[in-house]
Order: structure tokens, then C-alpha cells, then sequence
């Protein structure tokens, strides 16, 4: 037989275990990212968390690939149908049944960072993967002047705030749909020696990017291009 106090280490056991099982639920269930439709179903846009530390930024980061459900056509686009570009999106549905706008989003998000890091890291190779030409020779004369001029970037995106559908179309198979970031980032360029001579190294800065992304819905690369960029 257990004595009284054998019963109540037992019982302290127990409650560490429950404790520490609540604490890894919360660990896994509290992280919510990315879009749910169901929180806004009359908007053209999705929130995004803001207050996450520097540890756990790779949770802002969402996969490139969409997700693998299939919807029927004209069946979860992830808009309200009162949107003013809900049809385009649900012809958009009608060529690829895998299309709705949370999986665009999470991958135009994706785009975002991605492409904005190859920018300020100088890798060329990576955005000449993902941007149209002209959108690339942008880019790569941008790179190109900080080359000449000795200087670099050293940027950080700390977070996107929101993602707004601004514009959609679609001629024949071909799609652009249009979208407005509005992201919190670190900006200065520092020179050869690693001195900062413009921005600021320590406060972040609201920014608004809105950039339009293309692709042959009929084709099987589910790939978007980068063809436009402008600042909101």
C-alpha cells in the first residue's frame, strides 16, 4: 500500500505533467499565422500578428506551395461575394479548382520576403527566378548603383501587418491579381567600412509596397511572376 506521503508526490507528479502538457498546447495552438477566412469574410484584406519576437520569426513565414485541398469552382475563394472582384477570382477558380485567394495570399507573402532578401543580399540568381525582365532589370540596376557605389543594404522585414487584394483580372488564361503590403521593416544602407549613412539602424518603419503578380492559370506551373511593383 501507497503511504500518505508516497499518494502526494504522486499527485505532485501528475499535476507537473498536466501542467507541462497545457504549456506545449499552448505552445502549438497560440502561433496562429497566416489568413482564416472565417475572421473576415467581408474584407479584401487579412491582419497579421505584429508581436512576435525576433526567435520566432521564421512563424511569419508561410510555405510557398499552396494548399492541397481542392474546392469546387466558385466554392471557397476566401472572399465575401459582395467583393467587386469576386467573379474574376471565381473565373480564375474555374481554370485552376486549387486557386482561392488564402492560398494566394500565403504564397504572395512568401513572394514577398523572399524576394525582398534576395534584393538586399544581392542575389541576383533568385530574382531572376521570380520577376518578370523589366521587373528584374529594375532590380538589378538598383543593385547594380549600390555596387558602383560601394554600399549595401541592411534591411530587415520585421512583419506584415495586413495583405489587401487591390486589383484582379484575367484575360483569357492569363491572370493578374494585385496586392498592397503593408509591412514594418528595418531600412539604412551602410557604406564599405559598415558605417550607416542613410536610414536607421534601430527603428522600424511603416512600409506600403503593392505589387502585381502573374500567371497562365491553364498552365501546370502554379508559379506567380512579379511583373509590377510601386510603392502604396
Amino acid at each position: 500500500m501507497q503511504t500518505e506521503s508516497e499518494s502526494f508526490e504522486l499527485i505532485i507528479i501528475l499535476a507537473l505533467v498536466a501542467v507541462f502538457i497545457l504549456f506545449q498546447l499552448r505552445r502549438t495552438l497560440g502561433k496562429k499565422t497566416g489568413y482564416d477566412p472565417s475572421e473576415d469574410q467581408n474584407s479584401n484584406s487579412y491582419q497579421r500578428k505584429s508581436d512576435q519576437s525576433e526567435d520566432e520569426e521564421e512563424d511569419n513565414i508561410v510555405q510557398l506551395q499552396p494548399d492541397q485541398e481542392q474546392p469546387a469552382p466558385g466554392l471557397n475563394l476566401g472572399l465575401s461575394k459582395s467583393s467587386p472582384y469576386y467573379a474574376i477570382i471565381e473565373q480564375i477558380n474555374h481554370f485552376d479548382h486549387s486557386f482561392n485567394i488564402r492560398n494566394f495570399f500565403d504564397g504572395a507573402e512568401y513572394a514577398y520576403g523572399l524576394v525582398l532578401n534576395a534584393f538586399w543580399s544581392k542575389d541576383r540568381k533568385t530574382l531572376r527566378s521570380m520577376l518578370s525582365r523589366q521587373v528584374f532589370d529594375q532590380f538589378d540596376g538598383a543593385i547594380g548603383n549600390l555596387e558602383q557605389q560601394k554600399l549595401s543594404s541592411a534591411n530587415k522585414l520585421m512583419d506584415i501587418e495586413k495583405i489587401d487584394l487591390v486589383d484582379a483580372n484575367l484575360s483569357g488564361s492569363l491572370a493578374e491579381v494585385t496586392v498592397e503590403f503593408t509591412s514594418h521593416m528595418i531600412m539604412s544602407t551602410r557604406d564599405e567600412d559598415d558605417k550607416i549613412v542613410d536610414g536607421n539602424a534601430d527603428k522600424p518603419i511603416r512600409i506600403s509596397d503593392i505589387w502585381t503578380f502573374c500567371r497562365d492559370v491553364k498552365s501546370a506551373d502554379p508559379n506567380w511572376t512579379l511583373v509590377a511593383t510601386r510603392t502604396g
